[in-house]
């Protein structure tokens, strides 16, 4: 199920997965929150629209959610994205580990970017 790899559409697909995994890392909340939900979720529209998105790319998506959940949960590295600083991309797990304690705890008070 990997014939997308290599191609147009599956630069457009990892561009998606991408840009989710940037956002989650973001410094603003505007869509962190969602990103993280949908890079996370265990089960509904979110892991569904995961599993096929990155099932075009030949990967699974369950287990990138579960290596997402255990860098969020302090448990793995969450690798940076582009070629920030490691004290930039420190800050930027930090606050995603932050939001991620949110949605697990919503009676916490939010992470704030600001």
């Amino acid at each position: 199920m990997d014939g997308m790899t290599g191609t147009a559409e599956g630069a457009f697909v990892a561009a998606i997965i991408s840009q989710a995994y940037s956002d989650m890392l973001g410094p603003g909340d505007d869509h962190a929150y969602a990103a993280i939900t949908f890079l996370t979720a265990p089960n509904g529209r979110h892991a569904r629209w995961r599993g096929e998105l990155f099932g075009l790319l030949g990967l699974d998506g369950d287990i990138a959610a579960q290596r997402i959940v255990e860098g969020l949960e302090g448990n793995a590295d969450l690798h940076p994205f582009t070629l920030e600083t490691s004290e930039q991309h420190a800050a930027q797990v930090d606050l995603a580990r932050e939001r991620w304690l949110h949605l697990k705890h919503p009676h916490t008070l939010p992470a704030s970017s600001v």
